[in-house]
């Protein structure tokens, strides 16, 4: 697509060029918000400010004036980022000397192009309590910029907002000013799958949503040479940025220091291609994190030739272990091969008591008993440096050119929890991280990975340290250690 409208002046010529994928979001005029999303470098923020004063603006008709009156908020999240990048672009494209009249201290800028008189508001909106800075307002329409740092909130007050200025009032008959819907814009780099983004647009898209993606070829004959081959190495050790910023897909935000290194975890080499459900019965090993509010499960198992292989996880919030259990039960009495065997190995913590004198131990067992698959409990070792080591080192080891770990590409969590979602906090910002991660979503499933590795492979890979091994003889020597659980 190619404009030269713009020309306002013998010495001033703007010439507007954009690839495949972005030609169809401007040709978008029916969506009621439309999401444009891809690597550095792909023009989004451009785009969507062309967008909004190039197509959209021309979709109102002329008052009784003549004039084609557009109001339209440009929303970042702070306002030096509006400042310095945002507004930057408008006026880069559109300079005021030739275009209109730029306030610098109510950020508004009042453009003027042929019959078309368009309010641009600029705003920053991060919070929730920003909303209340909508409230009053009347929109045409509205551009969000860099959408992954601005709340959900945000957006549903702008929705609320739009298609409330021209007003009927200024045209003959009180027609509709509107010649085709009005529409909320937004472009951005790739965030997390757990970020509301991917569930109104993707996972649980909401009917009037639609997204374009870009790929790194969108832009890249307005970029420098080798841009994004550069990037790659400027990147190599952060693959959560490498993924959302450089190669443009859904990632992990990562809040901390990745518990484990690139050269640990790989995508590319340890998450497969292809589901790994088992096709015949065979030894399926559960890890349970089975303490807390928010219980893990993940089931896994060996391939003929030794690759271990996590195949399936449970990732519960805010319920009880009993229907954590008998979700887990249901699954592999009604999913799982007949014939296969059970071992389950979990959180020595789950043997502390509540009031009733019961634990999550406990739990389980009486829940799975109730439905004919009693589950008896091994203790994995609670010591993290053992627990990270146990699955690291089976990470790092190759069998036959293979990796001796492979996961089914539906364990989203986990996968994004090993590409830094699981994570060391910082100490401040002091550049230290702390020796425990966060406790969050990422780190439930991871801990329910590491208890079977600490007894698959902590200690026949590596020598086990001197409190290692007392803690592992006081636990077996209280315990016991449980016999397989099956139906």
């Amino acid at each position: 697509m190619v404009n030269n409208a713009l020309d306002r002046a013998d010495e001033f010529a703007l010439t507007y060029e954009c690839g495949p994928v972005t030609k169809k979001f401007h040709e978008d005029r029916d969506s009621r918000v439309k999401l444009l999303i891809g690597p550095r470098g792909t023009g989004k923020t451009s785009a969507s400010a062309f967008d909004l004063i190039e197509c959209r603006s021309r979709r109102i008709r002329p008052d009784k004036t003549g004039i084609r009156k557009s109001r339209f908020a440009v929303v970042r999240n702070t306002y030096p980022e509006l400042r310095d990048t945002t507004i930057k672009t408008y006026l880069d494209w559109w300079p005021e000397e030739v275009f209109g009249e730029f306030n610098a201290t109510a950020k508004r800028y009042l453009i003027k192009i042929d019959d078309r008189e368009i309010e641009i508001m600029f705003k920053a909106l991060d919070e929730p309590k920003d909303v209340r800075d909508l409230l009053s307002l009347e929109l045409s329409g509205a551009h969000v910029d860099e959408a992954r740092e601005v709340h959900h909130d945000v957006l549903k007050g702008l929705l609320a907002c739009m298609g409330r200025y021209p007003s009927r009032k200024s045209y003959k008959n009180g027609v509709d000013p509107f010649l085709t819907p009005p529409q909320i814009s937004m472009s951005t780099n790739y965030p997390s799958t757990k970020h509301w983004l991917y569930r109104d647009f993707v996972s649980a898209r909401i009917d009037g949503y639609n997204i374009y993606r870009q790929t790194q070829a969108e832009n890249k004959h307005n970029l420098p040479p080798n841009y994004y081959e550069n990037l790659e190495k400027d990147y190599k050790d952060r693959p959560d940025l490498l993924r959302t910023l450089v190669r443009g897909d859904w990632g992990v935000t990562v809040e901390g220091k990745a518990v484990y290194s690139p050269l640990e975890f790989n995508r590319e080499v340890h998450v497969s291609k292809t589901p790994l459900f088992p096709v015949e019965p065979t030894l399926i090993i559960r890890g349970w994190d089975n303490t807390g509010l928010s219980p893990a499960v993940i089931l896994t198992y060996f391939s003929s030739w030794g690759q271990w292989r996590p195949f399936k996880e449970f990732c519960f919030k805010d319920e009880g272990i009993m229907d954590a259990t008998e979700a887990v039960v249901h699954y592999c009495n009604q999913k799982l091969p007949y014939g296969c065997k059970f071992r389950d190995i979990s959180d020595p913590a789950g043997r502390t008591r509540d009031s009733t004198k019961r634990s999550p131990h406990d739990y389980i067992a009486v829940k799975s008993q109730e439905m004919g698959h009693y589950i008896r409990l091994e203790d994995g070792i609670q010591t993290f440096k053992t627990r990270r080591e146990s699955v690291a080192n089976r990470l790092q080891r190759m069998i036959n050119g293979q990796p001796a770990v492979l996961i089914d590409p539906a364990c989203e969590v986990l996968v994004e929890g090993f590409e830094g979602g699981y994570a060391f906090p910082e100490i401040g910002n002091s550049g230290e991280f702390k020796t425990e991660p966060i406790k969050n979503f990422y780190s439930n499933i991871h801990d329910a990975l590491q208890y079977p590795a600490t007894l698959l492979f902590g200690f026949n890979e590596r020598a086990e340290d001197e409190d290692e091994y007392n803690e592992r003889m006081r636990n077996e020597s209280e315990t016991g250690r449980s016999a397989v659980g099956g139906y």
